[in-house]
């Protein structure tokens, strides 16, 4: 597999299990379910799905449940098409008929406290836009800018304005549970502002007894500014360029999505592209050229992951999807310039002895061509390792299945599980780590006689850092 990792949302073209093990035989490392969408009796399916195809495939595949966060979403009511010109009124009120009027039902009170005379209002990803011509308490009029159809259950944005909603709401309250109840490997949280949101989440899902990773989603103009302290407190973000792209003007995203990607890195944190990313494959079978190049160039930012919406959710195509993905990393990472790796390794500075040491060991082990074999018992060996952006194999062997989860979506990173190997072992579990896993790795084929292998682990109670080379024979 690339070293950039692949990660795919669940939804009804993936709910299946047949479809979901394919995935993973293709590359798939990690799914997302969307919370905002469904109830506890579709996550669990989700869940249950996943990990019989994991454990039968014998991986360690990270659950990744996707708060619907502090946004405004319309509600349910009949779709219906419009055109340019066309009045319509957004309401509170399911029985206000509008008149003449089409209605689009928005219960949340705070869009009607924001919006003002003048507004651009975008719905949905922005494929429909209107103007606000008249407010009140519980309604807006607006006038239709493009032709579209209006359906349910769509984000709806005031252009340059962010909503004073509460966080966490009823729904993130339910899906921290849930997390809590089937031991979920990250939460990530949609439209986090601030540092307090963070924090506000953590506190809540502490009392559940199940803390998972936490991946801030970055799609606000305070989210966009405030990224340096949010980055500093989560294990990751996700440049969620959907809902950048209502908030800053579209020209701005790739710099903005490069920005916030070096910021990550930097600080070690998995980092993860999201949105549109072969959009095109979502009807057909066949990724358009410009989806190629956009994904290509998205593998030359060093990115962590890449993560798919619309085209394994509900697209037609969702394995074939990950076979093309899984093509284009591999040949964007075969063209990866030394410059551009040490362009970004010079922006990071290494902070203590073990960030020093991993630093060394990967440019010695690229210096021999070598492989990486180590063992980790808290996984901070190997998440410096991926912050280097190491351009050869890495095999990691971890001391639990929640660990290996958490690794498994990050940059360049082989993650095995050796909890059951090393159980009888535990004086010398780093050393016997390592050895069982090259034992495996060579039985697999993985490693194959005349091979370079740079041993490694770091024990962090006795600040012992060791490398140690040979060849398989």
């Amino acid at each position: 597999m690339g070293k950039v990792k692949i990660i795919a949302t669940l939804g009804p073209s993936s709910r299946d299990y047949n479809v979901i093990r394919k995935m993973i035989k293709e590359g798939v490392a990690g799914f997302r379910i969307n919370c905002a969408h469904g109830d506890e009796n579709t996550w669990i399916e989700y869940v249950k799905l996943v990990r019989d195809a994991s454990s039968d495939l014998g991986k360690a595949i990270p659950l990744i449940l996707d708060t619907p966060g502090p946004q405004v979403r319309s509600g349910d009511f009949q779709e219906f098409t419009v055109k340019q010109g066309d009045n319509v009124v957004i309401s509170s009120n399911p029985g206000n008929d509008g008149g003449e009027k089409k209605i689009i039902i928005v219960p949340a009170k705070e869009f009607y406290t924001a919006a003002s005379t003048g507004d651009i209002i975008l719905y949905g990803d922005g494929e429909i836009s209107f103007r606000v011509v008249n407010t009140g308490e519980d309604f807006v009029e607006v006038v239709v800018l493009n032709d579209g159809v209006v359906k349910p259950r769509k984000k709806v944005v005031i252009e340059g304005k962010e909503y004073p909603v509460a966080f966490p709401s009823e729904v993130d309250r339910r899906v921290f549970k849930f997390a809590g109840d089937v031991k979920a490997t990250f939460v990530a949280l949609s439209y986090v502002r601030s540092l307090k949101d963070v924090e506000l989440a953590k506190d809540v899902l502490s009392r559940h007894g199940w803390m998972p990773g936490l991946i801030a989603k970055i799609e606000t103009r305070s989210g966009f500014i405030n990224m340096g302290e949010i980055i500093e407190v989560v294990d990751g973000v996700i440049v969620a360029r959907g809902d950048l792209g209502l908030h800053f003007p579209l020209e701005k995203l790739p710099l903005i999505q490069k920005e916030i990607v070096r910021e990550a890195i930097k600080h070690g944190k998995t980092v993860i592209i999201a949105t549109e990313i072969l959009e095109s494959m979502v009807n057909n079978p066949r990724p358009s050229r410009s989806d190629v190049v956009d994904l290509y160039n998205s593998v030359g930012d060093l990115v962590d992951a890449v993560l798919f919406t619309n085209e394994t959710a509900i697209g037609k195509y969702p394995v074939e999807v990950v076979r093309w993905t899984r093509r284009i990393i591999e040949a964007a990472e075969s063209e990866l310039s030394r410059a551009l790796i040490s362009e970004y390794r010079g922006a990071i500075k290494a902070m203590n002895l073990l960030d020093k040491y991993v630093q060394g060991l990967v440019l010695l082990a690229e210096s021999l061509g070598g492989t990486i074999v180590g063992y980790s018992k808290t996984g901070r060996m190997p998440t410096l390792v991926s912050k280097y952006r190491p351009q050869i194999k890495v095999y990691i062997g971890v001391s639990n299945r929640f660990l290996a989860e958490k690794l498994s979506i990050k940059y360049g990173l082989e993650i095995t599980d050796m909890s059951q190997a090393i159980q009888d072992n535990l004086e010398k579990e780093y050393e016997v780590g390592v050895e069982k896993l090259v034992e495996t790795l060579v039985k697999q084929n993985y490693l194959r006689p005349g091979d370079i292998v740079v041993e490694t682990y770091a024990k962090p109670q006795t600040s012992i850092h060791e490398i140690r080379i040979r060849q398989i024979i």
